[in-house]
């Protein structure tokens, strides 16, 4: 099969056309939108967005920390250690310590 979720065979994401190949997966949403001229209405009742507005895309969910934590980090490794010293088992206070240095948030600590 061929459509949406690209060529079976061949692991590529294809545009409506099937033969142009599209790495970037916004692009591939956009292409396939349902579009009235070509798909008709696929479902009962129409809701937002509908063409010719475009879909809404998602956020990145690494973008604001990995801004972040590219500028400066927040977080030293000794807080880290003190959130997460009421841990009893030291796997759990050393992985504790890794999410917060990672994420630069100290509400990891809460996780454990």
């Amino acid at each position: 099969t061929v459509g949406m979720l690209g060529d079976y065979k061949t692991g590529k994401t294809l545009a409506r056309d099937g033969a142009t190949v599209l790495d970037d997966f916004t692009d591939l949403g956009r292409e396939w939108q349902v579009l009235p001229s070509l798909d008709k209405k696929l479902f009962r009742e129409s809701s937002h967005p509908q063409f010719p507005e475009l879909c809404m895309e998602p956020e990145d969910p690494r973008g604001v920390r990995r801004r972040r934590r590219l500028d400066e980090e927040t977080v030293t490794e000794e807080e880290a250690v003190a959130a997460c010293n009421g841990l009893s088992d030291p796997l759990d206070r050393k992985d504790c310590v890794y999410d917060i240095l990672a994420t630069q948030d100290m509400d990891m600590a809460g996780a454990y």
